[in-house]
């Protein structure tokens, strides 16, 4: 049988650094819930470099940390694998029925919108609504799943203002940002904000002056260090859950939140828009 990742670092163990052992010792003592953090908070849990769970990727042969982390849930799922999909109480079992699938999910996503009402910060979405407020113009951008988040705002916000765009292509993405100005204001949303994609689009953003509003689960993410305004997301996302539902409706919610808040302080805006808005698409309905 194939080794494990978990194998694998109990079998190298003696190979590494005092500091990388730390990084050892604290994934084997919090297996499941390693899958969950993000680069910067298993660093500072295990009070090392970033550079130092990089490297330490690496030497296990891994292309980077969402890596590891990929390889964490495959070990997870090979000692347990009765679990398909889920957490804790929510997970889906092999022989769970359909009643049962249908109980858990709807339990998994009221827990997903609880614990995001908790987290998002009211002060944040006050911040976020009045960069959207005073905005030149405002661009909606994700990647993969994200990219549908990202084109739901610019929708629904479109119905209010005419200030919002998207872009979905990334070479786009890069070029559109290029042209921004220290008026605008760019709404990203990243569950780990941590790829290449939102720091090429960060350091962009960062260099024409634009201000940036990210939504993501991590507070301490890479990205976060680049943003005006952090709402976070109250998902919890498996590596192997690629873009899961829970991760997009906990952003469904914030947007929903932003749209309510936005909509209270610009009701003639938005009643004029919604009015016009409303007629066009009459002459569509048979």
């Amino acid at each position: 049988m194939e080794k494990s990742i978990v194998d694998i670092m109990l079998l190298q163990y003696e190979t590494f650094t005092a500091a990388e052992k730390k990084i050892v010792d604290y994934v084997l003592a919090h297996q499941k819930e390693s899958q969950y953090i993000s680069i910067t908070e298993l660093s500072a849990a295990c009070s090392v470099a970033i550079s130092t769970v990089s490297v330490f990727c690496r030497k296990l042969k891994l292309a980077g940390f969402n890596d590891f982390k990929i390889e964490l849930a495959r070990a997870n799922t090979i000692s347990a694998p009765s679990r398909i999909f889920g957490v804790g109480d929510t997970e889906i079992q092999e022989g769970d029925s359909t009643a049962e699938v249908m109980s858990k999910v709807f339990s998994r996503s009221q827990e997903t919108l609880h614990r995001t009402a908790h987290m998002l910060d009211e002060q944040a979405v006050d911040k976020a609504v009045d960069l959207i407020s005073r905005a030149r113009k405002v661009v909606v951008l994700g990647q993969g799943n994200h990219s549908f988040v990202a084109e739901i705002a610019c929708a629904q916000f479109s119905i209010l203002t005419s200030k919002f765009q998207t872009v979905a292509d990334g070479h786009l993405q890069v070029m559109t940002l290029s042209t921004l100005s220290a008026g605008d204001v760019v709404l990203y949303f990243s569950y780990t904000g941590a790829t290449h994609e939102i720091m090429d689009a960060a350091e962009v953003i960062r260099e024409v002056g634009a201000k940036m509003i990210l939504v993501t689960r991590f507070l301490h993410s890479p990205a976060a260090e680049y943003a005006d305004v952090i709402l976070l997301c109250g998902a919890e996302e498996k590596p192997l859950e690629y873009g899961s539902i829970d991760a997009l409706l906990s952003q469904l919610y914030i947007i929903e939140v932003l749209i309510n808040r936005y909509m209270q302080q610009h009701q003639e805006e938005a009643a004029r828009y919604r009015d016009f808005i409303g007629k066009v698409l009459a002459k569509k309905h048979l």
